[in-house]
């Protein structure tokens, strides 16, 4: 009876303190975005109270021998290692997160401060030790097993920490790394390939412009640009041995012509590609390849604030994409314009951005977004450091090794249409997972549309439009469906008719190939089908090339009769 009571009590104070920490939580979210660190100090501290005081009710002896009682022992569990999980996020990560200076991440006199971000490893060695406790509290706790008035908040508040954990570990490993990426020991060479969405590839689009970024001792400068025109293109053989596989998926050209060394997921081989097509026509090595694309640019000048260009032109975050990705081909028809065009946006962002004229918190704000949205990739040729950045998404988008611990499936668009019509495509992608039998099924939907106007098709230029191997406004598009690790392909369908694909492996998945070919206004359904292994991970994902326009995703869980 005392035993009921002491854990009827501790759960009233658990409960009551967790609920409380709900709207501080938020508050801090826009707190981390702004400049007022005491205010955000003042939250940490509620916090902590809050935390401490569900900790402490939940936390104890009596509540663990409660535990083991059938029925209600799951339950008070997953209350109790919420709370350890809320508490080390309250006490060991945020005020390790707090005492970062933002102006960190912004560059004086045209360099960032290598030495001062590199004593940043103390505080988020500290905050990513706090954030593992926290994670291995999480291990064990699925939210189901909480009272339904717990639910909500305790999804908010344990998000966090699954939110912070991956990213606290990374840094940790990446900062011993930063003094050699920003150049401490020797200057360092960068390509950075400016993807164009509105010819899709694989990881974003056609690389239309190169730029080489020298960094030394922090300091960034742009050393040379190139644009495709600048590389010996159609080549007789690739400019370095392919996988068959690879050929199989996507054909030799993605080796043949310097467009195309974007087409897979496999970044990579992306970054070999760059760096042998740029040592062979400008007889120089690089240390790593980067890759955004012009939606990151509008991110950016969210940061920035409007840049004007040589031209006159103003980009904004609300225009840039549409005038960089379709207004240049109408005011610009030579393609050696268009070129001089990008290379002016590229070298006036990268101004603002090296003079460290942005506002620092929107300026990662915006980086997290786009590389959440696998729009941002960086590959190192030294191993080192490229370890270091084990599990991002930098690394490309199919994570490696996930085995059982979750289950990722991609979607990967290359527009064969040598145009420039993905600007007007449209795309959603819905994935069925049936765990009805022993091994479940993996479904991948997409949903591809032409959303081109017919009036507008016959008023685009030739170099949006060129109708080269289509009828003029026709897009023709080759698609690879990725399953999860450890998974077959089963069937695919088109417009709801089976139908006989091309087939293979490809980073430890296996991979189907599909076309489409989509008259102006024309959508296709293409469906790809997986099978996956028993005791397959419950959490499942999908990831797609970055397109123009937004591409909604959605995870539906077949019921089973």
């Amino acid at each position: 009876m005392a035993l009921a009571a002491a854990v009827a009590i501790g759960g009233f104070v658990a409960q009551k303190e967790l609920r409380a920490a709900v709207p501080v939580v938020s508050k801090m979210q826009e707190q981390f975005g702004s400049d007022d660190r005491t205010a955000l100090a003042a939250s940490v501290t509620e916090l902590q109270g809050h935390a401490a005081a569900a900790r402490g009710a939940a936390d104890t002896p009596l509540w663990w021998i409660a535990e083991q009682a059938p029925f209600i022992g799951p339950s008070l569990h997953a209350v109790r290692e919420s709370t350890v999980a809320v508490d080390e996020l309250a006490q060991g990560v945020l005020p390790a997160l707090v005492d970062v200076d933002p102006g960190l991440l912004r560059p004086t006199g045209g360099a960032f401060d290598v030495a001062a971000l590199s004593q940043l490893a103390g505080p988020v060695a500290e905050a990513a030790l706090a954030s593992e406790r926290a994670s291995d509290a999480l291990s064990s706790v699925d939210l189901k097993d909480t009272p339904g008035v717990l639910r909500a908040p305790l999804s908010q508040l344990t998000g966090a920490v699954g939110a912070l954990h991956p990213a606290l570990s990374r840094a940790n490993s990446l900062l011993p790394q930063l003094p050699t990426i920003m150049g401490q020991g020797g200057a360092k060479n960068y390509l950075l390939l400016v993807q164009n969405n509105a010819e899709a590839r694989g990881t974003g689009g056609i690389p239309a412009s190169i730029v080489l970024l020298r960094i030394e001792n922090g300091k960034m400068e742009i050393v040379q640009q190139a644009s495709s025109s600048d590389f010996s293109n159609e080549r007789a053989e690739p400019v370095i041995p392919l996988d068959p596989e690879v050929v199989k998926l996507y054909d030799d050209k993605i080796g043949r012509w310097s467009q195309d060394m974007t087409s897979t997921p496999d970044f990579t081989l992306s970054a070999d590609l760059a760096r042998e097509w740029w040592s062979q026509r400008f007889k120089m090595d690089v240390d790593g390849v980067m890759s955004i694309d012009p939606v990151t640019l509008s991110y950016i000048l969210s940061a920035t604030g409007p840049i004007t260009l040589e031209t006159g032109d103003k980009l904004t975050s609300t225009d840039a994409v549409q005038i960089l990705l379709s207004d240049v081909y109408a005011r610009y028809p030579r393609n050696d314009a268009q070129d001089a065009f990008f290379a002016s946006a590229a070298v006036k962002v990268f101004d603002a951005v090296s003079s460290g004229d942005f506002k620092p918190v929107p300026f990662a704000a915006a980086i997290v977004r786009a590389v959440d949205e696998n729009r941002v990739y960086f590959h190192s040729f030294d191993p080192t450091v490229e370890e270091a950045f084990s599990g991002s998404r930098l690394l490309g988008p199919l994570p490696a090794n996930e085995g059982k611990s979750h289950a990722t499936l991609g979607v990967f668009v290359n527009d064969l249409t040598e145009a420039k019509l993905s600007y007007y495509t449209n795309m959603s992608v819905e994935v069925q997972v049936d765990r009805c039998s022993a091994a479940p099924t993996y479904t991948t939907i997409v949903t591809f549309v032409n959303g081109l106007d017919p009036a507008l098709s016959e008023s685009l230029g030739m170099y949006v439009n060129a109708g080269k191997h289509y009828p003029k406004g026709t897009i023709g598009t080759d698609l690879q469906f990725y399953g999860p690790e450890n998974s077959t392909f089963v069937n695919a369908a088109f417009d709801g008719a089976d139908v006989s694909i091309t087939t293979g492996t490809h980073l430890d998945r296996p991979v189907g190939r599909m076309w489409a070919v989509n008259a102006p206004q024309m959508a296709h359904t293409l469906a790809v089908k997986f099978q996956g292994q028993p005791g397959d991970s419950d959490d499942v994902s999908v990831v797609h090339t970055p397109m123009v326009n937004p591409v909604p995703t959605t995870i539906v869980e077949v019921p089973c009769r």
